[in-house]
């Protein structure tokens, strides 16, 4: 049935974007306008956003890991072909997909498994059918792939760093050693992207090629370091101490150049990348701002600042989302931009959206403002409500690059009657709904959103 979409009132009040006219609206029933307010102009949301993310998350597990090709990694795609459709029968679906996105496309279970803290039953399924399997199939993959090797090394330092990342989550909720040695396997081999090649410092791109400097490996190099950072110190581990010193220092070092050359804080702009040329001097930067490079800029910022208590930290992670939030928003639809309709380049906008949380959940002061958090926090429930009204098929809770119309018959390969999901499209469709059921469950308390790690040291609240 058709609804009118009436926006959050921070985008209709700031004159940025153009409200719909009307949209489709999801299919429950019981769900009227996304958003309708009240009286004092409190924002209020119609959805049920833990229904909202099951809904979506359960279709994800269905199509892209139990019927995958047989194997226990993410497929790379599902379709389905005319006459068939979502609403009529079951698609069909691709074995595998490239290595980078696997650990984000954990990471979206991850979330549901925090999510269901309160049903140990429905953790234990997810941790037994999803979470063990996963880790040795992935091995198995890399270990094939053409570009990667034993003890999980990879040629790219940033898929390893992707990985890494998503084994520490699994490893702190479950406990399980086998995500921990994977974690620490990668992040031997990670560590040594950091080196002087010429004289330059940072972390390079590629194992084969130590001048190469992207963004993409640096900003989570630098986070994977101080997650590396906040868990030893949380663990308390024998020698502990010299160990986190390490990792706090790793981090900071790859921070300060990776902010000397690959941004601009000022105005919060992430760079792509540079290189470095032959007599050693650094090269320009490719100065294209994309989401995935905002988001980890962002959080390393904030790990640092929640680490340290330095302002600058802090005021660098305000400056790297709101140039986000400013920049890179749809003119028509409060939602983020994407960064292109196929390859890598999907799925960047998912990193953004999940580091943006801890921005959400950080307290404010006299550095991060109540207004700029409210303008945060309307900026992933505008995107969000947007996505689940329009952005899905009619009951069908599957995403693909346009996060402001549903995708249909001839979106992809020319062919009128195919409908394609591509999973480094649904991967940050399906993380953004996660992330705002996550930011609500905030919101309303739960004991599954803890506050955000602050070190041994320092803490905002003081």
């Amino acid at each position: 049935m058709k609804k009118d979409l009436i926006l959050h009132p921070f985008f209709i009040a700031a004159g940025s974007f153009v409200a719909a006219a009307a949209a489709v609206s999801c299919d429950n029933g019981d769900i009227d306008d996304i958003y309708r307010g009240d009286p004092s102009g409190e924002y209020v949301s119609d959805v049920d956003w833990t229904e909202a993310a099951d809904l979506s998350t359960e279709t994800y597990i269905k199509y892209f890991f139990e019927n995958a090709g047989g194997r226990d990694t993410f497929g790379g795609s599902i379709w389905w072909e005319k006459p068939n459709t979502p609403q009529t029968g079951e698609p069909s679906s691709a074995d595998g997909s490239g290595g980078w996105s696997q650990g984000h496309a954990l990471d979206i279970v991850t979330d549901y498994y925090l999510r269901h803290s309160d049903d140990p039953e429905l953790q234990a399924q997810i941790y037994n059918d999803i979470m063990i399997p996963f880790l040795p199939a992935f091995d198995e993959w890399n270990r094939t792939c053409g570009y990667g090797g034993d003890n999980f090394w990879n040629n790219f330092y940033d898929d390893m760093e992707w990985m890494a990342l998503a084994c520490l989550r699994v490893y702190e909720l479950t406990g399980d050693t086998d995500y921990y040695d994977a974690l620490m396997k990668m992040w031997n081999h990670i560590k040594e992207a950091k080196n002087n090649y010429m004289g330059v410092g940072g972390m390079a791109w590629k194992t084969d090629a130590p001048a190469s400097r992207m963004s993409c490996s640096n900003g989570p190099g630098c986070l994977l370091a101080m997650k590396l950072y906040q868990l030893t110190v949380r663990e308390a581990k024998e020698g502990w101490e010299a160990q986190a010193e390490y990792y706090l220092n790793f981090a900071k070092e790859v921070y300060s150049w990776m902010t000397s050359y690959l941004c601009d804080t000022s105005t919060g702009q992430v760079y792509d990348n540079l290189g470095i040329n032959s007599d050693g001097t650094i090269g320009t930067p490719d100065q294209v701002a994309l989401s995935y490079n905002q988001g980890t800029f962002m959080a390393s910022a904030l790990a640092l600042y929640n680490a340290t208590g330095e302002d600058e930290y802090l005021r660098n992670a305000v400056s790297f989302a709101s140039y986000q939030v400013n920049r890179k928003m749809d003119s028509d639809y409060p939602v983020f931009s994407g960064e292109g309709n196929s390859g890598d380049n999907l799925l960047f906008r998912g990193i953004f959206v999940r580091y943006f949380l801890d921005m959400l959940k950080q307290p404010t002061n006299d550095v991060y403002t109540e207004s700029t958090k409210s303008k945060f926090i309307a900026a992933l429930r505008s995107c969000t409500d947007v996505m689940w009204s329009l952005a899905h098929p009619e009951g069908w809770y599957v995403w693909e690059y346009s996060w402001s119309s549903a995708p249909d018959f001839g979106n992809r390969n020319d062919n009128p009657d195919r409908l394609t999901i591509e999973l480094n499209a649904e991967v940050p469709g399906a993380t953004a709904i996660e992330i705002r059921a996550r930011y609500e469950d905030w919101v309303q308390g739960r004991e599954s959103e803890s506050e955000n790690w602050t070190g041994p040291e320092f803490n905002p609240e003081n």
